[in-house]
């Protein structure tokens, strides 16, 4: 390599923690700001004041903490709650992230075990219908809608027990026909309505309304049409 080529040192003069983010510093190359870097790539590329650096390792420093920041972000948004693996893309998409960054920052976190998309949407699942007594048609659509693959879907549906799924709809189902007043077809009619939109399968609305409804007049005879 000719002396032109080969890449320009400088020096670091100075290494200023930030006040208002404790966890990143400032550096200063031969006297004048250059670039700020989180604390854990200080230490890994030991960035102390009176070592030199050159052009190209600046480069790598730099697409180091751009991917570091990326994974922190990731890391917060994950801490929230579970995400999925489409969830957490999107969130760096729109911070402004470049692809092939984002793609090694999921893989690391796959590789780490914070990203899952089968545990995810299992997880999802047993929340959605024990805790906020939701139907399995409702939780295959949420769970679509995060971007969980149609195989990963019909798994984590596979494994909802129907007889707790029924347990949730005739509790809610109960609660919701001590509310109503009316004609009992008509109160019917609603709690059929009310069942399907919590995303509960048409033969399990039926069975509840049924049972619910079991000590009420007869009245008139219909169909509930889905």
């Amino acid at each position: 390599m000719d002396e032109q080529e080969k890449p320009t040192a400088a020096v670091i003069t100075q290494v200023e923690q930030q006040k208002k983010n404790r966890s990143r510093y400032n550096l200063y190359l031969d006297g004048e700001y250059a670039l700020s870097v989180h604390e854990d790539l200080l230490i890994q590329y030991r960035l102390l004041k009176g070592e030199t650096v050159d052009k190209l390792q600046l480069e790598e420093i730099l697409r180091a903490d751009e991917k570091h920041r990326a994974y922190l972000d990731a890391i917060r948004f994950i801490s929230v709650r579970a995400r999925s693996e489409a969830e957490v893309r999107k969130k760096l998409v729109t911070r402004g992230y470049e692809p092939e960054l984002i793609a090694g920052v999921l893989r690391q976190l796959g590789e780490q075990g914070y990203l899952n998309d089968r545990d995810f949407a299992e997880l999802w699942t047993k929340e959605r219908i024990t805790l906020q007594k939701k139907g399995r048609k409702w939780v295959e659509q949420e769970l679509r809608q995060k971007g969980i693959e149609k195989k990963l879907v019909a798994d984590a549906i596979s494994k909802i027990d129907p007889d707790e799924e029924k347990e949730q709809a005739l509790a809610i189902a109960v609660k919701r026909w001590k509310q109503m007043s009316g004609d009992p077809a008509d109160k019917k009619r609603k709690l059929y309505a009310f069942l399907a939109r919590r995303g509960y399968p048409p033969h399990l609305t039926s069975d509840v309304v049924k049972e619910v409804t079991a000590s009420e007049p007869a009245g008139e005879e219909w169909e509930w049409e889905y």
